[in-house]
């Protein structure tokens, strides 16, 4: 082997991670039209303004930096990283696109998306949690195994799942950035009707997630003088059991030694959701 393509295959290394003889990855030159869309990116949103950015950027200096995709059959491929640059290129009527070519599975290529877009904050709140869930649902992994695979904190995981229990009128706002992922964590231990109707008030009054804070600790405050206080320590176990579970969990004790615990779910999918992993 040539001195040159040592230092390549070691530049390769640092950037991608060292490859057996059983998962080599080459570069090369692949037809845009032997390439399909990756059936396992997470991101939904793509901003026309700047695509078209990076079209003209594409049209005048070509591709820097090649895209990544996994062998899918004969001269097909999918891509696992590079959604923008592939859309971009098409764009700018390339015919051909430099691709490092995989030999990912499944799961490996949902993770490798997921965590390419996090790297680059390309994904929004909902993209995000919806990329976890897929995870947990498709290869049946806990959230402990989708913290490990992504490399993000547990709590982390279980606060963003806990996002998909909102309305989907509530996530549809927050995807298009009307509302704050902060905004979004307050309203997650809201029922849907309340919700909804906060998230759009915040919208028609502007308020930023402090704003929110502070009318959910008046409005708590003021239930405390109508309402039986409940135990710091019960709040503290529903608030673990919330983030743990992914789904707003209260626990209603009528006494020391009975009482019920309540699962609250706002879709179909979310009940199936709950009722899986209450059989687990």
């Amino acid at each position: 082997m040539s001195e040159d393509n040592k230092t390549l295959n070691r530049g390769l290394d640092a950037l991608l991670g060292s490859t057996d003889k059983k998962n080599q990855q080459t570069i090369k030159e692949v037809d845009l039209k032997d390439i399909n869309p990756g059936r396992f990116q997470p991101r939904t949103n793509f901003d026309s303004e700047k695509l078209s950015e990076l079209t003209n950027s594409i049209k005048n200096h070509g591709v820097i930096s090649p895209i990544l995709v996994r062998e899918v059959g004969l001269n097909k491929y999918e891509v696992i990283a590079g959604e923008r640059r592939l859309r971009a290129s098409k764009a700018a009527n390339l015919k051909t696109i430099p691709c490092i070519i995989d030999q990912k599975k499944d799961q490996d290529a949902l993770e490798s998306a997921l965590i390419e877009n996090l790297q680059r904050e390309d994904l929004n709140a909902v993209e995000e949690a919806r990329g976890y869930d897929r995870l947990k649902r498709e290869f049946g992994l806990t959230q402990d195994e989708v913290a490990s695979a992504t490399g993000k904190a547990r709590s982390t995981i279980a606060n963003s799942l806990r996002l998909l229990t909102l309305p989907t009128k509530v996530l549809d706002m927050l995807s298009s950035g009307q509302i704050e992922k902060g905004h979004a964590k307050l309203l997650a231990s809201l029922d849907e009707q309340e919700a909804i109707k906060a998230a759009e008030n915040i919208v028609k009054n502007k308020l930023t997630v402090k704003d929110l804070s502070n009318q959910s600790s008046t409005k708590k405050k003021n239930n405390l003088k109508t309402k039986t206080t409940k135990d710091t320590d019960l709040l503290i176990v529903e608030q673990e059991m919330s983030e743990g579970f992914g789904h707003k969990v209260e626990i209603e004790a009528k006494n020391k030694k009975t009482g019920k615990v309540v699962i609250t779910y706002n879709t179909a999918d979310e009940l199936e959701n709950i009722i899986a992993k209450l059989k687990k």
